[in-house]
């Protein structure tokens, strides 16, 4: 059994990787955390690879790559600790088009999210909607880089609406947030013109599929933070020694690695669930999620404490990582709301209960 990306998801994200390097360094990501905006080099990078519309088919302005393919990118845009609306873009509002009923739709918002030049999302808390005659007046809370998007795909009334934003009848309010790199905002709609997208039980898949991404970006976080404090140690000295030659220093990158290879595991599981076996992926893409959110955590935290008092001036390369760690761990729920879903997959495949 190969446990191995395949050799054409592996090339993909050596590219992506090599231009991160060049389009995404550290001194872009602090630029970007101290004017609390998106990288708009970085955003423009990935999408003249195409990694923006990697599973958006050829007729409509994507790549047509694999969903294996966009999660070895995902990886590479964790690692890059790039401050990219790629969450509510790529992995929810694009997958949600593609998973829609609506040919109208994907072919007007497609190709821009493609291009780049669009940026969708999808609002994950329940909002206060009403619709009437494709018009939509509320409240939308906390929608991912909900500042920035053209439109916001939400759940009402038992469907979910594509709502146009770029028009009147409607009022943002960007959200002060720990990693300005994950941006929220409240949207208050009055009377903006939205279309039907499908049915709103569709949410559970996408929220599972966008888990799966998400898991890959934050073991690419967890990995870059291991390959920090590893270097650190090597490099720094103290009491006329290595720092890597103290037991305890090297206790902590074996528990980082340790933690971060469960989560590979995990998230190489969702990765085999999205390409071969979507009846798999609720219950693998809940256990990446938590085990992601986990190793990303933990690794980022110890990253700090490796590198000592230096780790938390604002010129150290730490911060951001350990923000981006609790930010995303955030993202599509908490994981103890992760951890239920697994109970109650697998409560439900062994014939048991959903309180259980």
């Amino acid at each position: 059994m190969n446990f191995e990306f395949p050799e054409d998801c592996t090339a993909i994200a050596s590219e992506v990787r090599r231009v991160l390097a060049k389009a995404c360094p550290m001194d872009e990501v602090r630029r970007c955390l101290d004017q609390r905006c998106a990288s708009g080099t970085t955003w423009r990078a990935l999408a003249d690879l195409g990694v923006l519309g990697a599973t958006v088919p050829e007729r409509w302005g994507g790549s047509g790559l694999t969903p294996l393919q966009l999660a070895a990118c995902a990886e590479e845009i964790g690692r890059a600790c790039a401050p990219v609306p790629t969450l509510a873009s790529t992995y929810l509002a694009t997958e949600a088009l593609l998973m829609g009923d609506s040919d109208a739709l994907r072919e007007q918002w497609l190709p821009g999210l493609a291009q780049g030049n669009v940026v969708g999302s999808v609002a994950l808390t329940a909002g206060t909607l009403r619709c009437s005659a494709g018009q939509v007046t509320g409240r939308l809370q906390r929608v991912p880089a909900g500042a920035a998007a053209t439109f916001v795909i939400a759940a009402c009334d038992g469907v979910l609406l594509c709502i146009d934003l770029s028009g009147p009848g409607v009022a943002r309010r960007d959200l002060r947030v720990l990693d300005p790199g994950a941006p929220l905002a409240d949207i208050d709609l009055d009377g903006a013109p939205a279309a039907v997208l499908g049915d709103a039980q569709a949410l559970d898949t996408l929220l599972d599929r966008a888990a799966a991404f998400l898991a890959f970006e934050q073991l690419g976080g967890a990995d870059r933070a291991l390959e920090m404090a590893r270097h650190y140690a090597l490099q720094r000295r103290t009491f006329g020694r290595v720092v890597a030659s103290y037991q305890a220093i090297k206790h902590k990158l074996a528990d980082m690695w340790v933690m971060n290879e469960l989560a590979r595991g995990h998230a190489y599981h969702a990765a085999w669930a999205l390409a071969h076996s979507p009846q798999s992926l609720p219950l693998a893409a809940a256990g990446a999620r938590v085990a992601a959110s986990a190793a990303f955590e933990q690794a980022s935290h110890e990253n700090l404490q490796v590198h000592g008092g230096v780790g938390y001036t604002w010129e150290a390369d730490c911060h951001p990582l350990y923000k981006r760690s609790l930010s995303t761990s955030l993202a599509l729920g908490a994981p103890p709301v992760w951890k239920r879903r697994i109970v109650k997959h697998l409560a439900a495949a062994r014939g048991g209960h959903d309180g259980l």
